[in-house]
C-alpha cells in the first residue's frame, strides 16, 4: 500500500502542475519531506488529512482502505491480532481471502469482512482474551462513525489495539478507552473500524 500512496501522491501533485516545493508549501512541509513521501514515506495524519482535502477525496480512498466493501458470502478470514491490554500484539497482514483462522459469518454483518483475534483482557466483561472482533471496510478517521464506538484502531506508531474512542485534547489526537485498564491518552491513529460483531470463543 506504501508504494501505491507515493505514486497517488505524485499524481496529485503533477496533475496539480506542482513542484515538490510548490506542493510542500501548500501541505505546510519541506520540499525534502515531499520527496520522502514520493518514495514510499508514509505521511503523518494531519498531512493525510490536507492531501486528500487537496484532492477532493477521502483518506481511506487515498490509502486504499474502502477495498473491503464489496461483499463476500461465506466464511469470514481471521487475519491477525489485535492488543486489548498493556501487552500489544502484531497485526498480521494476510492475502486476501486468506488468514491464520476463519469464523463463521455472523447474520447481521454484510459485504467484505474481516476479524481479529482479541489479546489481553482490558475489554473485560464486552470482550475476553481470543474472543473474535469483525469488522468490515469503514476503516476511516472520520469522528461521527468511530467516536464513543469500540473499535479496531491502528495507531501511528503501528500498534493495533481494541478500544472505545474518545475526543482527544488537541485536534487530530483520541483518548483510547477500555473498561477495566488505563486510558491511552492523546494518541494519532491512522485508521479505525467499528466493531460490527463479537464473537466468543
Amino acid at each position: 500500500m506504501t508504494g501505491k500512496l507515493a505514486e497517488k501522491i505524485k499524481a496529485i501533485r503533477c496533475a496539480a502542475g506542482l513542484g515538490q516545493t510548490e506542493f510542500g508549501e501548500r501541505m505546510g512541509v519541506s520540499q525534502s519531506t515531499v520527496v520522502r513521501w514520493e518514495r514510499g514515506s508514509r505521511p503523518q495524519s494531519d498531512a493525510l488529512h490536507r492531501i486528500a482535502e487537496f484532492a477532493n477525496t477521502t483518506i481511506e480512498r487515498l490509502m486504499d482502505l474502502d477495498d473491503l466493501s464489496g461483499t463476500s458470502p461465506g466464511d469470514i478470514p481471521v487475519v491477525g491480532y489485535v492488543g486489548a491490554g498493556a501487552e500489544v500484539f502484531p497485526y498480521d497482514d494476510y492475502a486476501h481471502g486468506e488468514g491464520l483462522d476463519h469464523v463463521e459469518r455472523p447474520p447481521t454483518v454484510t459485504g467484505r469482512a474481516v476479524a481479529v483475534e482479541v489479546r489481553g483482557d482490558s475489554l473485560l466483561p464486552t470482550a475476553e482474551n481470543g474472543w473474535r472482533l469483525v469488522y468490515t471496510g469503514e476503516q476511516t478517521i472520520v469522528e461521527d462513525e468511530v467516536l464513543n464506538r469500540i473499535c479496531v484502531v491502528q495507531l501511528a506508531d503501528g500498534r493495533m489495539l481494541v478500544k472505545r474512542i474518545m475526543r482527544g485534547s488537541r485536534p487530530q489526537r483520541y483518548h483510547l478507552v477500555s473498561t477495566n485498564a488505563p486510558i491511552i491518552e492523546d494518541v494519532e491513529i491512522l485508521w479505525a473500524a467499528r466493531v460490527k460483531a463479537i464473537i466468543p470463543r
